[in-house]
């Protein structure tokens, strides 16, 4: 026959984890940092330096399976100028970067542009397009940490 606690022995220990946890949270009055505390605060726009990526106009060929009717343009074009913000100590790496591989990385914006989604290209805030660029430029960029992508002036027009 299996026997079970009594209940006084339940409570005490109900009590028991109810104070250990208690202790855990508040942290048993101890005046160290907050979790929140330790993560480092992220950089504003006046910390960072911007670096021109230069413009683009990329010419997109549109699908029938894009929404496109038959009576709709075969292709679209999307015209921006493309920054990217860093740290000041970062920049003159980026610029270098940039600059010894910029046929290499206007060839990889304009595939990420051309395998972009037509409602991403018309999205006004752009989001999955620059996620999608700070993603595959890492390579290009090396060391640079850019903290933004920026686009700015998008046009999409239809041709």
């Amino acid at each position: 026959m299996r026997r079970f606690p009594a209940k006084p022995m339940v409570q005490v220990a109900r009590c028991a984890a109810i104070a250990l946890g208690c202790a855990v949270l508040t942290g048993c009055g101890s005046s160290g940092k907050s979790p929140f505390e330790r993560f480092e605060r992220l950089p504003t726009v006046e910390d960072l330096s911007t670096v021109d990526l230069g413009e683009y106009v990329v010419p997109i060929p549109v699908y029938p399976g894009d929404g496109a009717g038959p009576t709709a343009a075969t292709q679209v074009q999307i015209e921006f100028e493309l920054y990217a913000a860093v740290l000041p100590e970062y920049e003159r790496t980026l610029t270098s970067n940039f600059e010894r591989l910029q046929g290499r990385f206007r060839n990889k914006v304009i595939e990420v542009c051309r395998n972009t989604a037509m409602e991403d290209l018309l999205d006004p805030t752009l989001t999955t397009l620059k996620a999608r660029l700070a993603d595959e430029l890492k390579p290009f960029i090396g060391d640079s940490h850019i903290e933004r992508i920026h686009i700015a002036d998008p046009q999409v027009k239809r041709l």
